[in-house]
């Protein structure tokens, strides 16, 4: 299976320090204001930022920017601190061996995005195969603004959250996915009659028929039952993961609405792109269906 591509998006806003106020990004009360701080952020990260204690490691390749705080390019995520072998997939053959100090990078899609003369900025950060390194950016990010702006500080609100009270909340679900990993055997053995010697990953798909919809994200989350150890319970069946297919851009796509901090709130766009012969997405088709995302976070919030 294709490794898994996926968008978490973010609403960016401005206050003052204890005070839910939204403020204009080109408030003069600001040393720095957001737009510029985002500009020199993105330029300010473009050799290796180093977490030794968390043994990550990124930084900034911007390809497209507006100097006044829109920007997009990659985020090269790293992993260190650890030794193991990298072998050819079909002879086993040993390539490589990696050592404690070298560092693992993947290339992250990322989009600072604010329409024009909004006191606002979304951000769009990809993840692969469930890994990124949003908090890593954002906590930094946050802590320079604050640092440059005493008094003031940066808010990234998530916008599709793993509760229905979100931006969506109202949008039209179309299919809800529940799924066990790796269930146990008394799992398969209710709905097989059997003993299947692994185990196996168990899902019940519910969908409606064309142009119908089960409900909204609000509603159809809402009715979901959750059992003392805090797992999505249904028909006695306990389960990790929760995916809807939500309206986002112009069409349905996966929503991660329970499930670890991997996959909750992520919107799926594995079907959507291209990849390259390095087993990545282009940059292309990222930025395609980026556009379509932010864009549409926009005309949702504005009730365009």
């Amino acid at each position: 299976m294709a490794s898994a591509i996926g968008i978490r998006g973010y609403l960016v806003t401005a206050h003052k320090k204890g005070d839910k106020a939204v403020l204009s990004f080109d408030a003069d009360e600001f040393n720095v204001k957001p737009s510029q701080f985002f500009t020199n952020f993105v330029a300010g990260h473009a050799a290796v930022v180093q977490n030794d204690e968390k043994e990550r490691s990124w930084y900034f390749e911007e390809r497209e920017g507006d100097g006044e705080g829109s920007s997009r390019g990659y985020t090269h995520y790293g992993t260190f601190g650890f030794e193991s072998n990298f072998v050819d997939s079909k002879t086993k053959a040993k390539n490589y061996r990696r050592k404690v100090d070298d560092i693992e990078e993947i290339p992250l899609f990322y989009e600072y995005w604010r329409p024009e003369g909004a006191d606002l900025c979304f951000a769009a950060f990809q993840s692969f195969q469930g890994r990124s390194c949003i908090k890593l950016v954002m906590d930094q990010a946050q802590e320079e603004f604050a640092a440059i702006n005493p008094g003031y500080i940066l808010k990234f609100r998530k916008l599709l959250p793993s509760e229905g009270s979100s931006l969506y909340s109202k949008a039209p679900v179309r299919r809800l996915r529940l799924i066990k990993r790796n269930a146990p055997q008394d799992v398969t053995d209710r709905f097989l009659g059997r003993r299947v010697p692994d185990k196996v990953n168990f899902e019940i798909s519910m969908s409606t028929n064309r142009n119908k919809i089960l409900g909204s994200f609000r509603e159809v989350t809402g009715a979901l039952r959750k059992n003392d150890a805090g797992l999505v319970l249904h028909d006695g069946i306990e389960f990790s993961e929760v995916y809807a297919d939500v309206k986002i851009g112009g069409k349905y796509r996966p929503v991660g609405v329970f499930g670890s901090d991997s996959n909750a709130g992520v919107i799926d766009i594995t079907e959507d792109i291209v990849r390259g012969a390095d087993g990545h997405p282009t940059f292309e088709s990222l930025t395609k269906q980026c556009d379509k995302i932010l864009l549409d976070f926009y005309e949702v919030l504005t009730n365009k």
